[in-house]
This record gives C-alpha cells, sequence and structure tokens, in this order.
C-alpha cells in the first residue's frame, strides 16, 4: 500500500532531524567534525604522498615500505593541525567565506614549506627527509582540506542541518546576542523571540517575530520546531517563568545562558548584559587557579624574560642607535601604569614618540598615524619591538608575559566611570600580549576600550596552559606579520 502525501511529509529528512529538541549538531560539535575530518584528509595524505612515491623509487607499496618511512610524515600531520588551530582555521564564521579559508590554508603550506626546507638543509646530509613525498604531501593536503571545506559549507549550511534557536527576552541583551547569532547564517535560524513580559506588544524585532510569553514556552518550542533557548534576562525571573525553563529542561530543551552563549560565540565577556554579582566567578576563578598553572606562568615568565635579554643584547644597541639618529631625546621612556589592584609602577619601553609629546596636553588616546610617533618609532610599533624593554618589568614581577594590557591611571579612572566592570580588569597582573591584543585591531576610543575589556575578562575567566599558548604562538604571528599597535 503506498503511503500518503502526509506520511511522506512526515517521514522526510528534515522531519525526522526535528523529532526532538537539540537534534542538529552544536558549535562544538560542528568544530569537532571539521577538526576531525581534516585530520583524516592528513593522514590520507600522508598514504597518498607514499604511494606517489613509491612509483619513484620503484618499490612495492606495503605495510613494510610504509612502516620505514610513514615517521616523519605522521609528524607533519600533527604540524598541520596545530597551524590550522593558530591560523584560527576552525572559526565557524570562516564556512561562508571560502577564500578566507584557502588564504588561510596557503598560509599554513607556506609556514610549513619554509620550516621544512629550514630542516631540510641542516638535516639532508643524513638522507632523511626526501622532498618528493613532502611536495606531494603539501599538495594533497591543501586542496584536500580545500574542498572539503566548500563540501561543508555546501552541505552543513543547509537549513536542514542548522540549530533553530529561540531567544527569551526581546530587550537589549536578546537584541545582541541575537546580532551575535546572526554573524553565523550557516549554523544557525534564529525563530524568533519570547519575551517575559506581558505588556511587550507582539511585534518584530529587525524581522524576528516575538511569539509569546515564556510561560508558554514548551508549546511555542515544540510548535516551532526548536533545538534550543538561549535565555538572555539580565534580571530575577519571575517564579512562573523560571518553572517554565524548568519544565522546558525536564522535556528534554536545552536552555542556555546568553552569557554563556556570548562568549562560546565571540571570544568576549558581555559586559553590559549580565548582572552585578557576575563578578564575584572572575575573583574566585582568579584565586583559584592551579598550582601547576601558577608554576607554568612563572617559569614561562623567567624563560621568555631570559630569551628576550639575549634578543635585547643583539638588538638592543642598534635600536638604540637608530632612535638617537632619528629624534632627540632619550632612548627609553618611562611611564606610570596600573598593574594588580590598580597598584600604580613604571613601565619601560624604547622611546616611539617625540620627546615631551603630550606637554601640555595631558594624557591622550593614541591614534592612527598618530602625529606626536617618529619614524623610527613607528616600525617599533608595528613590529613591537618597543615592548621588549618590559622584559625587566617581567623579571621584577609588575608583568606577566600575558595578561590583560596595562592601562595608564588616568584613563583607567575616566574608563571606570563609563564602562561596566572595568576595574575587574585588575584583578590579576597585567601582560606584556594578551587576548585582546591578538583578537582586537588597535584602538583609540572608549568604544575600542570596552571591547578589549570583553576580551580581556574572558581571558581572566578562561585562562589556561592551553589559552597562553594560543596567545604565545599568535603573538609571534603578530610580530614577524607587522600587525602590531
Amino acid at each position: 500500500m503506498a503511503l500518503s502525501e502526509n506520511k511522506l511529509t512526515a517521514l522526510s529528512p528534515a522531519r525526522l532531524l526535528r523529532r526532538g529538541f537539540n537534534s542538529r549538531p552544536t558549535l562544538i560539535e560542528r568544530k569537532a567534525i571539521l577538526c576531525l575530518v581534516d585530520i583524516l584528509i592528513a593522514l590520507a595524505a600522508c598514504f597518498g604522498a607514499l604511494w606517489l612515491w613509491s612509483f619513484t623509487r620503484l618499490e612495492a607499496f606495503n605495510l613494510v615500505y610504509i612502516q620505514s618511512h610513514a615517521q616523519w610524515l605522521v609528524s607533519l600531520v600533527i604540524i598541520w593541525i596545530f597551524l590550522a588551530w593558530v591560523f584560527d582555521l576552525y572559526h565557524l564564521q570562516l564556512v561562508n567565506k571560502p577564500t578566507v579559508a584557502v588564504f588561510r590554508l596557503v598560509g599554513i603550506a607556506s609556514v610549513v614549506l619554509f620550516g621544512y626546507l629550514l630542516v631540510f638543509f641542516t638535516l639532508a646530509h643524513q638522507g632523511i627527509l626526501p622532498r618528493l613525498p613532502f611536495l606531494y604531501f603539501l599538495a594533497l593536503t591543501t586542496v584536500g582540506i580545500a574542498v572539503w571545506r566548500w563540501g561543508y559549507s555546501e552541505v552543513w549550511g543547509r537549513t536542514v542541518f542548522r540549530q533553530r534557536l529561540l531567544i527569551i527576552g526581546s530587550g537589549w541583551a536578546g537584541q545582541t546576542i541575537a546580532k551575535a547569532i546572526q554573524e553565523y547564517p550557516h549554523h544557525f535560524d534564529i525563530l524568533g523571540f519570547i519575551d517575559d513580559d506581558d505588556t511587550v506588544p507582539k511585534t518584530d524585532i529587525d524581522g524576528l517575530p516575538i511569539f509569546g510569553t515564556v510561560t508558554s514556552l514548551l508549546d511555542i518550542a515544540r510548535l516551532h520546531e526548536a533545538d534550543a533557548v538561549v535565555c538572555a534576562i539580565p534580571h530575577n525571573l519571575h517564579p512562573n517563568a523560571f518553572q517554565a525553563l524548568l519544565d522546558g529542561q525536564a522535556s528534554g530543551l536545552p536552555v542556555i545562558q546568553m552569557a554563556t552563549f556570548y562568549e562560546e560565540l565571540t571570544g568576549r565577556v558581555p559586559v553590559q548584559h549580565v548582572r552585578n554579582d557576575w563578578l564575584l566567578p572572575i575573583e574566585a576563578t582568579n584565586s583559584q587557579v592551579s598550582l601547576a598553572y601558577h608554576l607554568f606562568v612563572r617559569l614561562f615568565d623567567v624563560g621568555f624574560s631570559l630569551i628576550g635579554g639575549l634578543v635585547f643584547l643583539f638588538i638592543g644597541p642598534i635600536i638604540a642607535m637608530l632612535i638617537k639618529l632619528d629624534s632627540a631625546g632619550p632612548i627609553f621612556y618611562r611611564q606610570i601604569r596600573s598593574g594588580k589592584g590598580g597598584q600604580p609602577f613604571e613601565l619601560i619601553k624604547f622611546r616611539s614618540m617625540s620627546t615631551d609629546a603630550e606637554k601640555g596636553t595631558g594624557a591622550q588616546w593614541a591614534v592612527d598615524n598618530d602625529p606626536r610617533v617618529t619614524r623610527i618609532g613607528r616600525f617599533l610599533r608595528v613590529s613591537r619591538l618597543d615592548e621588549l624593554p618590559q622584559i625587566l618589568n617581567i623579571l621584577r614581577g609588575d608583568l606577566h608575559f600575558i595578561g590583560p594590557r596595562p592601562e595608564r591611571p588616568e584613563f583607567v579612572e575616566q574608563l571606570e566611570q563609563e564602562i561596566p566592570f572595568y576595574r575587574a580588569r585588575l584583578v590579576m597582573r597585567p601582560g606584556l600580549t594578551g587576548w585582546a591584543q591578538v583578537k582586537y585591531r588597535y584602538g583609540s576610543t572608549v568604544e575600542d576600550a570596552l571591547m578589549k575589556l570583553q576580551y580581556d575578562l574572558y581571558y581572566i575567566k578562561n585562562r589556561s596552559i592551553w589559552l597562553d599558548l594560543l596567545i604565545m604562538v599568535r603573538t609571534v604571528v603578530v610580530v614577524f606579520t607587522f600587525k602590531g599597535t
């Protein structure tokens, strides 16, 4: 007997996927899929490279042949995946920007090639690094992953695979998270808002409908086949609304806090949309980080300072000579900054501005093409070599290598009045580089300070050895690509 049209519709792939809540892959699951397939492609490229090389060597492609040659190729897979992570290739916004992804793949291939050539010319006499299979691996991996990323965009970006979300709260916080979610059009569909206020008129907001109140959450979620809801209500919920959320969770409907989801999407803390007691976990996190992490940070600070000291001995005299030839004034510049707890300390830098640049004006924000910056100072800034003397601050304990950048007390006082939680960045020792420095462009306004604060607080809340290593590697990329400020 033939199935009726209604039954056919009910058994379609889209309907099957939507039978339960949270039936489509989450952000973490999508990143895991991207990474797993990248690894499989790179491993397949290893075997493909050895297979092609076997024709040149006139050898049988068998298990013995693979075991005798594959060790160094497998290490290339590890290096490739590490560089893909450093180049932010698993940032899901790139899914709908295939051109950017391809450029980053070419960048990874270039770095691997450059590193391989350095090792090759050092160890080639030992005959352990043949060239042909490496080139085969590089070509196969680059093309294979580029095709995979295109296929991922074409398939996983379809409506049937996107997570369908409802946002509870149509106010400022709800609209903020909606804008952040809309940056990921290949991964999410926002169905609309559910409000916690009966007096709110049921109209659209930026083209997104308001379906009803939170007390009807479960019925609305089932009607519109939602996978999860994002709770964007910064104040305490009414008991009935809270009970509706509990009922939804008991029925299998995931409820995600706005602040948590915003951090996952952007790598920032939404300081304008959290309650005042939100600061307390930051304080607790700062005081309860493990002893092993504290030991790692101190060893890393000392190790970096020693390496930086050697670099300083070699290039410091050259920089000093260039500063003197370029403009009159001292070689070093000392400036008071706010450290942990707001305690002032003296920061040491190579001078990059003309002498007495702020005489008569007081403290001023630095701006693009700042006329106060000297010619050699401009180079020192983009290369971040002007920061090199701060190894002394690290050894003295004023700075960590990684942490929020220390600000001038005059600006701290101003920004505390204009930006919520600004003083929270002072709960830990500041750093020479940080999450805000590798994630955000040059800033010279209160709005830029707000954006950098969101990154800084994300780092303070989530700091770990893994995150520190990521910041360190990306800082190296910034230095060598002259993207410093």
